[in-house]
């Protein structure tokens, strides 16, 4: 009895009447009707046994005997519910449990999706990491490329110059060459193909300021429609560093990875395998060339120019860039190159836009009647001395944009009376102004005339640009001197934002033409050599923890540079005072050069070697200080086998 009484709870449980969406309350309600009838058989039998029990013991002998008591069929009665029972619950049992078995299995489905759907995020996540670490890879890859921005190379450009001037370059735009250069409509054009335009003319024609004004015009189009500008300028009287063909095509590729990101495709695997030397080393030029081929071929190439200017400012690599140039051509339909030159590079190109007098005449007219415009209102320069004024410098101006500007310069310091009898005192032509230039400081005051010259064999001779603070300590000037000396320099050099160049490329030719004969009899060769002991006396005066920390680790980042600061005029002395010594060892062996500039540098590096890596540490140089002492040792060590 105890085993039926527990049938209700098992079988007539009401927590499993509901399985998935299946509802099985009415098979219950029928299950518990056969449980019902199964006790009431139950109860029946019982009860009819318990009053047989308290009878009479012989009347139930007597009903035994004839079977009037009927216990066969109440036994019968309770067996048939109780197989009724049976029957409803294996019938109940087995719909539950089909149903759980089917619910079992949609859960195992569902699982499965889970289990796509996890293994699918986590492809997704791994692969989102992949890509991270590639653009991670991809953004270090670009900042080892990166050699200077031409952009910020042509606002710089800008700005030592009086600035574009819209009737100084907008003639070109409508040339037929230039017309037919932009024209990318291939062979439904009517005009010939142009996919090299050369701009040559000689120095001071405006070559540089010209192609500035291409670069605006080709950058202003709409974007949609414009291919990318990838440009270069190169520059004799800036950071000597960038004037090789290794430079341009470092930048040109940079420019080309910013503005079209996935050719960096081409790039990745050589980095991957050789790193940043991989743009540093001997054969730089090389890879990169290699680079640079299998992007043009790449069918995800968008069109594009590719400007260089001053081609013929290439000191280094210049016979492969023009062979490149001419190659790449060939590669693609995508590509357009613009350069500009003096007459001197061989470049074979179909279409050529000569600087001469006859495409000149009204752009120069233009300039010098801007630059008049700017003397008007002056003490003096009333309409009479304007127009006379004008009359002398067309006259003389022949054409040259930089003959103009430096006449103007000149202007600028004299009353309008003294201008006309200026002018006429400077000859035409820009070897002869220098000429002019040169002999003015050789007839100033003993004292003056040798400051004078410093300071050009310093511009001259430097890799760079110069402060005023460190000119005055390869000049070996006192710091208050430096600029007034700078502008006793005629129109050799510029100052722009406390730094000091030579005003053009020119200027630098006329420099290393007369070096010998009008700035230092000793020639190149000493010129370094008394940079180089002016360098290494200026650095004998660092010293350890030159900006007194409390503590020790800090970054350049974490501190406030002392003012006025220790290290301002010597960051050049130490970036490149190795250099210059190299450049004397390279010419002489040791013993010929200088025995006291030998003695010099082995007395620095003993006594001051840390001093000096301190000091890199804090100007961010200190791999090129390595650098430096590498090739020190290696120069030292051709000398000491020469001698030998």
């Amino acid at each position: 009895m105890d085993w039926y009484c527990g049938l209700t709870e098992h079988l007539l449980n009401k927590d499993n009447i509901v399985v998935g969406n299946e509802s099985f309350e009415t098979i219950l309600q029928q299950l518990e009707k056969t449980v019902v009838t199964l006790y009431k058989a139950l109860l029946l039998y019982q009860m009819r046994s318990v009053c047989s029990y308290y009878r009479n013991q012989g009347l139930v002998f007597l009903c035994s005997l004839a079977n009037l008591d009927d216990w066969d069929g109440d036994l019968k009665s309770v067996t048939d519910a109780e197989i009724a029972l049976q029957k409803d619950s294996d019938q109940y049992n087995s719909q539950h449990a089909k149903s759980s078995l089917g619910r079992l299995v949609e859960l195992a489905e569902g699982m499965e999706t889970l289990l796509g759907d996890v293994r699918q995020t986590l492809r997704d996540f791994i692969d989102l990491q992949k890509e991270t670490q590639m653009d991670e890879e991809d953004t270090k890859c670009r900042r080892e490329l990166f050699v200077v921005d031409p952009q910020d190379d042509m606002e710089t450009i800008e700005k030592k110059k009086d600035g574009l001037l819209d009737d100084a370059y907008k003639w070109i735009l409508a040339t037929k060459e230039y017309v037919a250069f932009t024209d990318w409509s291939g062979d439904k054009s009517p005009l010939p193909p142009c996919r090299l335009l050369w701009i040559k003319g000689h120095a001071g024609t405006g070559k540089t300021m010209l192609l500035i004004g291409i670069i605006r015009e080709l950058s202003d189009q709409p974007a949609a429609l414009s291919p990318n500008v990838s440009h270069f300028f190169c520059q004799g009287t800036g950071d000597k560093t960038y004037n090789n063909a290794t430079a341009i095509l470092r930048s040109l590729i940079w420019i080309l990875l910013i503005q079209q990101p996935d050719l960096i495709s081409h790039l990745r695997p050589m980095y991957k395998h050789k790193g940043a030397s991989l743009f540093t080393d001997g054969n730089a030029l090389v890879a990169m060339s290699r680079v640079f081929k299998s992007m043009l071929k790449d069918p995800r190439l968008l069109p594009v120019y590719f400007i260089v200017d001053a081609l013929d400012e290439c000191d280094q690599g210049l016979e492969d860039l023009v062979q490149l140039i001419s190659t790449s051509l060939t590669l693609s339909d995508k590509v357009k190159w613009l350069v500009s030159s003096r007459p001197a590079v061989e470049l074979k190109s179909p279409a050529t836009v000569e600087l001469d007098a006859q495409s000149l005449e009204r752009p120069v007219n233009a300039y010098i009647n801007y630059k008049l415009s700017n003397l008007k209102g002056r003490d003096g320069y009333d309409a009479d001395t304007l127009a006379e004024v004008s009359s002398e410098i067309h006259r003389r101006a022949r054409n040259t944009f930089l003959w103009v500007a430096l006449v103007f310069k000149e202007l600028n310091s004299v009353e309008g009376w003294d201008a006309v009898d200026t002018i006429k005192n400077i000859p035409p032509g820009l070897s002869e102004l220098y000429d002019h230039m040169m002999t003015r400081i050789e007839g100033g005051n003993e004292h003056n005339r040798q400051r004078c010259k410093n300071v050009l064999v310093a511009t001259f001779l430097a890799h760079r640009p110069l402060s005023l603070a460190e000119l005055g300590v390869l000049a070996d000037l006192l710091p208050k001197m430096a600029q007034t000396i700078v502008k006793k320099c005629g129109s050799f050099l510029t100052i722009k934002e406390n730094t000091v160049s030579l005003i053009h490329q020119s200027a630098n030719d006329y420099l290393k033409a007369s070096y010998t004969s009008r700035l230092q009899q000793g020639g190149v060769v000493q010129g370094h050599v008394d940079i180089s002991s002016r360098l290494i006396d200026a650095m004998s005066k660092l010293r350890r923890n030159i900006y007194a920390l409390q503590y020790p680790g800090s970054k350049p980042g974490d501190i406030t540079i002392p003012s006025p600061d220790l290290l301002e005029g010597l960051r050049y002395s130490c970036v490149y005072w190795a250099t210059h010594v190299c450049q004397v060892w390279s010419q002489l062996d040791l013993q010929k050069s200088s025995t006291q500039l030998y003695n010099q540098v082995c007395q620095f590096l003993q006594e001051h070697l840390l001093h000096w890596l301190e000091a890199l540490g804090w100007i961010g140089k200190t791999s090129e200080g390595i650098l430096a002492i590498l090739s020190l040792d290696a120069q030292i060590t051709v000398c000491l086998v020469y001698d030998y």
